[in-house]
Protein backbone atom coordinates (compact mmCIF):
# COMPACT_ATOMS: atom_id res chain seq x y z
CA UNK A 1 0.00 0.00 0.00
CA UNK A 2 1.18 3.39 -0.55
CA UNK A 3 2.39 5.62 2.18
CA UNK A 4 1.24 8.71 2.26
CA UNK A 5 3.76 11.32 3.71
CA UNK A 6 2.75 14.84 5.30
CA UNK A 7 4.75 17.64 2.71
CA UNK A 8 6.32 20.41 4.83
CA UNK A 9 7.33 22.83 2.43
CA UNK A 10 6.75 26.67 2.06
CA UNK A 11 4.31 25.79 -0.60
CA UNK A 12 1.96 23.73 1.15
CA UNK A 13 1.82 24.56 4.45
CA UNK A 14 3.86 27.90 4.94
CA UNK A 15 5.34 26.56 8.03
CA UNK A 16 8.80 25.34 7.24
CA UNK A 17 11.82 25.63 4.78
CA UNK A 18 11.78 21.66 4.61
CA UNK A 19 10.46 20.03 1.88
CA UNK A 20 9.84 16.75 2.80
CA UNK A 21 9.08 15.58 -1.40
CA UNK A 22 7.32 12.37 -2.18
CA UNK A 23 8.43 10.31 -5.50
CA UNK A 24 5.24 9.77 -7.41
CA UNK A 25 6.06 6.49 -8.15
CA UNK A 26 7.55 5.21 -4.21
CA UNK A 27 6.75 1.09 -4.24
CA UNK A 28 7.03 -0.62 -7.96
CA UNK A 29 10.77 -0.90 -8.73
CA UNK A 30 13.47 -1.45 -6.16
CA UNK A 31 12.76 -2.99 -2.96
CA UNK A 32 15.87 -1.33 -1.34
CA UNK A 33 14.64 2.24 -2.60
CA UNK A 34 11.09 1.46 -1.25
CA UNK A 35 12.45 0.18 2.08
CA UNK A 36 15.13 2.95 2.50
CA UNK A 37 11.99 5.18 1.52
CA UNK A 38 9.93 3.37 4.12
CA UNK A 39 12.67 3.93 6.70
CA UNK A 40 13.18 7.51 5.98
CA UNK A 41 9.24 7.89 6.69
CA UNK A 42 9.39 6.21 10.28
CA UNK A 43 12.53 8.28 11.03
CA UNK A 44 10.14 11.60 10.11
CA UNK A 45 7.17 10.15 12.31
CA UNK A 46 9.62 9.40 15.05
CA UNK A 47 11.62 12.76 14.50
CA UNK A 48 15.00 11.15 14.48
CA UNK A 49 17.08 13.67 13.02
CA UNK A 50 20.05 11.14 12.63
CA UNK A 51 18.23 8.32 11.14
CA UNK A 52 15.92 11.19 8.88
CA UNK A 53 19.61 11.87 7.28
CA UNK A 54 20.47 8.16 6.94
CA UNK A 55 17.51 7.22 5.13
CA UNK A 56 16.95 10.66 2.92
CA UNK A 57 20.43 9.45 1.71
CA UNK A 58 20.08 6.15 1.13
CA UNK A 59 16.40 7.25 -0.83
CA UNK A 60 17.76 9.18 -2.92
CA UNK A 61 21.47 7.25 -3.95
CA UNK A 62 18.46 4.75 -4.62
CA UNK A 63 15.95 6.62 -6.49
CA UNK A 64 18.26 8.44 -8.67
CA UNK A 65 19.24 4.83 -10.27
CA UNK A 66 15.10 3.99 -9.86
CA UNK A 67 14.13 6.82 -11.41
CA UNK A 68 17.33 8.79 -13.25
CA UNK A 69 19.40 11.77 -12.47
CA UNK A 70 17.12 13.89 -14.44
CA UNK A 71 13.75 12.89 -12.97
CA UNK A 72 11.65 15.29 -11.31
CA UNK A 73 11.27 12.35 -7.97
CA UNK A 74 15.19 12.51 -8.05
CA UNK A 75 14.91 16.46 -7.45
CA UNK A 76 12.46 15.87 -4.74
CA UNK A 77 14.39 12.62 -2.93
CA UNK A 78 17.48 15.16 -2.95
CA UNK A 79 15.78 18.00 -1.52
CA UNK A 80 14.84 15.75 1.15
CA UNK A 81 18.52 14.80 1.74
CA UNK A 82 19.38 18.75 1.24
CA UNK A 83 16.78 19.80 3.91
CA UNK A 84 17.61 17.29 6.37
CA UNK A 85 21.32 18.08 6.39
CA UNK A 86 19.63 21.89 6.93
CA UNK A 87 17.81 21.19 9.61
CA UNK A 88 20.38 19.21 11.85
CA UNK A 89 22.65 22.39 10.91
CA UNK A 90 19.90 24.47 12.64
CA UNK A 91 19.26 22.06 15.43
CA UNK A 92 23.02 22.38 16.38
CA UNK A 93 23.55 25.72 15.76
CA UNK A 94 20.70 27.49 17.45
CA UNK A 95 18.75 28.06 14.41
CA UNK A 96 21.30 28.84 12.22
CA UNK A 97 22.89 27.33 9.23
CA UNK A 98 26.56 27.17 9.52
CA UNK A 99 29.31 26.15 6.30
CA UNK A 100 30.75 23.13 6.88
CA UNK A 101 31.06 20.16 4.55
CA UNK A 102 27.22 18.51 4.77
CA UNK A 103 26.00 22.27 4.26
CA UNK A 104 28.30 22.23 1.02
CA UNK A 105 26.84 19.26 -0.07
CA UNK A 106 23.09 20.32 0.92
CA UNK A 107 23.79 23.43 -1.44
CA UNK A 108 24.96 20.95 -4.40
CA UNK A 109 21.35 18.77 -3.74
CA UNK A 110 19.62 21.97 -3.97
CA UNK A 111 21.58 23.26 -7.35
CA UNK A 112 20.60 19.92 -9.00
CA UNK A 113 17.13 19.86 -8.17
CA UNK A 114 16.54 23.26 -9.06
CA UNK A 115 18.39 22.27 -12.40
CA UNK A 116 15.69 19.75 -13.13
CA UNK A 117 12.50 21.37 -12.00
CA UNK A 118 13.85 24.14 -14.40
CA UNK A 119 13.85 21.74 -17.03
CA UNK A 120 10.48 19.58 -16.29
CA UNK A 121 8.57 21.91 -14.76
CA UNK A 122 7.07 25.59 -16.29
CA UNK A 123 8.62 28.67 -16.07
CA UNK A 124 7.85 30.40 -12.45
CA UNK A 125 5.95 27.37 -11.40
CA UNK A 126 5.79 27.87 -7.52
CA UNK A 127 7.28 24.35 -6.70
CA UNK A 128 10.71 26.07 -7.64
CA UNK A 129 10.66 28.46 -4.53
CA UNK A 130 11.62 25.19 -2.24
CA UNK A 131 15.04 24.80 -4.09
CA UNK A 132 15.70 28.82 -4.41
CA UNK A 133 14.65 28.62 -1.01
CA UNK A 134 17.01 26.27 0.04
CA UNK A 135 19.84 27.48 -2.09
CA UNK A 136 19.86 31.13 -0.12
CA UNK A 137 19.76 28.74 3.50
CA UNK A 138 23.16 26.98 2.45
CA UNK A 139 25.40 29.42 0.27
CA UNK A 140 27.73 31.55 1.53
CA UNK A 141 27.44 34.10 -0.99
CA UNK A 142 25.34 36.82 0.13
CA UNK A 143 24.76 38.00 -3.32
CA UNK A 144 23.61 34.27 -4.29
CA UNK A 145 21.31 34.46 -1.42
CA UNK A 146 19.67 37.80 -2.68
CA UNK A 147 19.87 36.78 -6.24
CA UNK A 148 17.67 33.40 -5.52
CA UNK A 149 15.24 34.80 -2.79
CA UNK A 150 14.09 37.96 -4.94
CA UNK A 151 13.57 35.44 -7.60
CA UNK A 152 11.27 33.63 -5.62
CA UNK A 153 9.24 36.60 -4.46
CA UNK A 154 8.64 37.34 -7.50
CA UNK A 155 7.63 33.59 -8.15
CA UNK A 156 5.17 33.82 -5.21
CA UNK A 157 3.55 37.12 -5.91
CA UNK A 158 3.11 36.16 -9.69
CA UNK A 159 1.12 32.83 -7.96
CA UNK A 160 -0.82 35.44 -6.05
CA UNK A 161 -0.15 33.19 -2.83
CA UNK A 162 0.13 35.28 -0.12
CA UNK A 163 1.18 33.43 2.72
CA UNK A 164 4.11 31.71 0.61
CA UNK A 165 4.95 35.78 -0.25
CA UNK A 166 5.24 36.14 3.53
CA UNK A 167 7.16 33.40 4.54
CA UNK A 168 9.63 34.19 1.73
CA UNK A 169 9.69 37.83 2.26
CA UNK A 170 10.67 36.90 5.98
CA UNK A 171 13.22 34.41 4.97
CA UNK A 172 15.12 37.06 3.13
CA UNK A 173 14.81 39.68 6.19
CA UNK A 174 16.89 37.26 7.75
CA UNK A 175 19.29 35.90 5.56
CA UNK A 176 20.33 39.46 4.63
CA UNK A 177 19.71 41.65 7.68
CA UNK A 178 22.79 41.09 8.08
CA UNK A 179 25.00 41.98 5.19
CA UNK A 180 25.95 44.56 2.95
CA UNK A 181 22.32 43.70 1.15
CA UNK A 182 20.55 44.99 3.91
CA UNK A 183 18.74 48.05 2.48
CA UNK A 184 15.55 49.49 2.95
CA UNK A 185 13.15 47.09 0.30
CA UNK A 186 14.64 44.06 2.63
CA UNK A 187 13.66 45.60 6.04
CA UNK A 188 10.11 46.25 4.44
CA UNK A 189 10.01 42.52 3.81
CA UNK A 190 9.41 42.22 7.32
CA UNK A 191 6.55 45.00 7.50
CA UNK A 192 4.74 43.12 4.67
CA UNK A 193 4.99 39.99 5.73
CA UNK A 194 3.47 41.29 8.80
CA UNK A 195 0.60 42.54 7.21
CA UNK A 196 0.30 39.44 5.26
CA UNK A 197 0.00 37.72 8.30
CA UNK A 198 -2.32 39.97 10.07
CA UNK A 199 -4.91 39.66 7.60
CA UNK A 200 -4.93 36.11 6.75
CA UNK A 201 -3.91 34.55 10.20
CA UNK A 202 -5.65 34.42 13.03
CA UNK A 203 -3.80 36.46 16.16
CA UNK A 204 -2.31 33.70 17.95
CA UNK A 205 -1.15 31.80 15.14
CA UNK A 206 2.50 31.60 15.92
CA UNK A 207 3.84 32.49 12.32
CA UNK A 208 1.97 35.51 12.74
CA UNK A 209 2.83 36.17 16.69
CA UNK A 210 6.33 36.53 15.26
CA UNK A 211 5.94 38.59 12.94
CA UNK A 212 4.17 40.89 15.27
CA UNK A 213 7.18 40.59 17.41
CA UNK A 214 9.66 41.81 14.42
CA UNK A 215 7.36 44.53 13.75
CA UNK A 216 7.80 45.82 16.89
CA UNK A 217 11.47 45.22 17.42
CA UNK A 218 12.14 46.99 14.09
CA UNK A 219 9.70 49.88 14.87
CA UNK A 220 11.79 50.54 17.99
CA UNK A 221 14.69 50.59 16.23
CA UNK A 222 13.26 53.18 14.20
CA UNK A 223 12.33 55.38 17.38
CA UNK A 224 8.54 54.55 16.72
CA UNK A 225 7.83 53.60 20.54
CA UNK A 226 3.90 53.92 20.42
CA UNK A 227 3.70 51.30 17.66
CA UNK A 228 6.65 49.25 19.07
CA UNK A 229 4.98 49.06 22.32
CA UNK A 230 1.27 47.82 20.83
CA UNK A 231 3.02 45.10 18.94
CA UNK A 232 5.24 43.83 21.95
CA UNK A 233 2.82 43.58 24.55
CA UNK A 234 0.64 42.16 21.85
CA UNK A 235 3.30 39.41 21.82
CA UNK A 236 3.58 38.77 25.56
CA UNK A 237 -0.49 38.48 25.34
CA UNK A 238 0.27 36.02 22.81
CA UNK A 239 3.39 33.84 23.44
CA UNK A 240 2.07 33.56 27.51
CA UNK A 241 -0.74 31.35 26.60
CA UNK A 242 1.82 29.27 25.05
CA UNK A 243 2.62 25.91 27.00
CA UNK A 244 6.25 26.46 26.55
CA UNK A 245 8.30 29.53 26.97
CA UNK A 246 9.51 31.66 23.40
CA UNK A 247 12.68 33.28 23.17
CA UNK A 248 11.08 36.13 22.12
CA UNK A 249 9.19 36.48 25.00
CA UNK A 250 12.07 37.32 26.79
CA UNK A 251 13.23 39.86 24.30
CA UNK A 252 9.62 41.47 23.98
CA UNK A 253 9.99 42.13 27.63
CA UNK A 254 13.19 43.44 27.49
CA UNK A 255 12.39 46.12 24.93
CA UNK A 256 9.72 47.44 26.60
CA UNK A 257 11.91 47.78 29.78
CA UNK A 258 14.49 49.73 27.09
CA UNK A 259 11.24 52.10 25.67
CA UNK A 260 9.72 52.76 28.95
CA UNK A 261 12.73 53.60 30.67
CA UNK A 262 13.94 56.13 28.04
CA UNK A 263 10.38 57.58 27.85
CA UNK A 264 10.61 57.97 32.36
CA UNK A 265 7.69 55.34 32.98
CA UNK A 266 9.78 53.17 35.38
CA UNK A 267 6.40 51.99 36.69
CA UNK A 268 5.94 50.63 33.55
CA UNK A 269 9.87 49.34 33.07
CA UNK A 270 9.12 47.36 36.55
CA UNK A 271 6.65 45.07 35.02
CA UNK A 272 8.71 44.24 33.00
CA UNK A 273 12.18 43.54 34.70
CA UNK A 274 9.94 41.52 37.02
CA UNK A 275 8.46 38.92 34.41
CA UNK A 276 12.03 38.71 32.81
CA UNK A 277 13.30 37.76 36.37
CA UNK A 278 10.18 35.15 37.03
CA UNK A 279 11.37 33.77 33.63
CA UNK A 280 15.29 33.60 34.27
CA UNK A 281 17.94 31.99 36.41
CA UNK A 282 20.22 34.09 38.96
CA UNK A 283 23.33 33.83 38.46
CA UNK A 284 25.69 34.64 41.97
CA UNK A 285 28.80 33.65 39.59
CA UNK A 286 28.72 36.45 37.11
CA UNK A 287 27.31 39.56 36.10
CA UNK A 288 23.98 39.72 35.54
CA UNK A 289 22.62 41.73 32.08
CA UNK A 290 21.41 45.07 32.33
CA UNK A 291 17.98 45.34 30.32
CA UNK A 292 18.64 49.19 30.17
CA UNK A 293 21.75 51.20 30.74
CA UNK A 294 22.91 54.61 30.25
CA UNK A 295 27.00 54.87 29.67
CA UNK A 296 28.49 56.89 31.84
CA UNK A 297 30.20 60.31 30.49
CA UNK A 298 34.04 60.15 29.84
CA UNK A 299 35.30 63.25 31.95
CA UNK A 300 35.92 66.01 30.07
CA UNK A 301 39.25 67.00 31.76
CA UNK A 302 40.44 63.11 31.37
CA UNK A 303 39.60 63.24 27.76
CA UNK A 304 42.00 66.17 26.99
CA UNK A 305 44.73 64.57 28.66
CA UNK A 306 44.45 61.18 27.07
CA UNK A 307 43.36 59.24 30.22
CA UNK A 308 42.15 56.06 30.41
CA UNK A 309 40.94 53.23 32.99
CA UNK A 310 38.54 51.10 34.46
CA UNK A 311 36.00 50.42 36.97
CA UNK A 312 34.81 47.48 38.75
CA UNK A 313 31.46 47.96 40.97
CA UNK A 314 29.61 46.44 42.82
CA UNK A 315 25.88 46.83 43.72
CA UNK A 316 22.24 45.50 44.75
CA UNK A 317 19.25 45.00 42.31
CA UNK A 318 16.18 45.07 44.60
CA UNK A 319 13.19 43.39 44.20
CA UNK A 320 11.91 46.02 41.33
CA UNK A 321 15.02 45.74 39.34
CA UNK A 322 16.97 48.97 40.04
CA UNK A 323 20.26 49.35 41.17
CA UNK A 324 21.10 50.36 45.00
CA UNK A 325 24.37 51.09 46.95
CA UNK A 326 26.44 51.00 44.00
CA UNK A 327 29.73 50.92 45.45
CA UNK A 328 33.49 51.00 43.72
CA UNK A 329 35.86 47.44 44.33
CA UNK A 330 38.58 48.76 42.76
CA UNK A 331 39.67 51.08 39.60
CA UNK A 332 42.16 52.46 37.71
CA UNK A 333 42.34 56.27 35.95
CA UNK A 334 40.88 58.70 38.74
CA UNK A 335 37.90 59.36 40.92
CA UNK A 336 36.27 60.90 38.45
CA UNK A 337 36.19 57.84 36.70
CA UNK A 338 34.27 56.09 39.53
CA UNK A 339 32.15 58.99 39.70
CA UNK A 340 30.64 58.93 36.10
CA UNK A 341 30.24 55.09 37.13
CA UNK A 342 28.14 55.11 39.73
CA UNK A 343 26.38 58.03 38.52
CA UNK A 344 25.50 55.73 35.01
CA UNK A 345 24.77 52.68 36.98
CA UNK A 346 22.59 54.07 39.14
CA UNK A 347 20.26 54.46 36.47
CA UNK A 348 20.16 50.92 35.00
CA UNK A 349 17.66 48.42 35.13
CA UNK A 350 17.95 44.76 35.71
CA UNK A 351 15.91 41.50 35.99
CA UNK A 352 15.43 40.59 40.20
CA UNK A 353 16.84 37.53 41.36
CA UNK A 354 13.43 35.52 42.57
CA UNK A 355 13.36 33.02 45.51
CA UNK A 356 10.78 30.66 45.92
CA UNK A 357 8.69 32.11 43.18
CA UNK A 358 9.18 35.84 44.71
CA UNK A 359 11.57 38.71 43.60
CA UNK A 360 14.26 39.29 45.93
CA UNK A 361 17.39 41.52 46.54
CA UNK A 362 20.45 39.96 44.47
CA UNK A 363 24.74 41.07 44.43
CA UNK A 364 26.01 42.06 41.37
CA UNK A 365 29.38 43.09 39.87
CA UNK A 366 30.08 45.16 36.48
CA UNK A 367 33.24 46.66 35.10
CA UNK A 368 33.03 49.91 32.94
CA UNK A 369 35.77 50.72 30.62
CA UNK A 370 36.91 54.40 29.50
CA UNK A 371 38.75 54.12 26.73
CA UNK A 372 39.52 57.04 23.57
CA UNK A 373 38.74 56.17 20.14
Amino acid sequence: MKKTLLRLSIIAACASHMAYAQPTDMVTGSVDFSTAYQQYNNAIEANNQVDIITYARQAYELGEVKFGADNIDSAKLAMNWANAIVAQSKQNNNGRVIQNEQVIKAQQLFESALTVYRQKLPENDIALIDPLVGLAETTADDAYAKKVLFEAIDIAQEADNELTVAEVKTMAFYRLKSTEFYTRTVRNFAFDAYDIYVKKLPENAIKRVNATYLYGALNEAMGKHTKATDALVEVIKQYQALPYSHPHELRAHALLVDIYQKQGQSDQATEHCIAIGKMTPWNEQQEQTPLFRTPPDYPMSYAKRGKSGWVKLQFTVDEQGFVQSPQVLDSKGGSQFEKESIEALSQWRYAPKFIDGKPAQGTSTVRLDFTLG
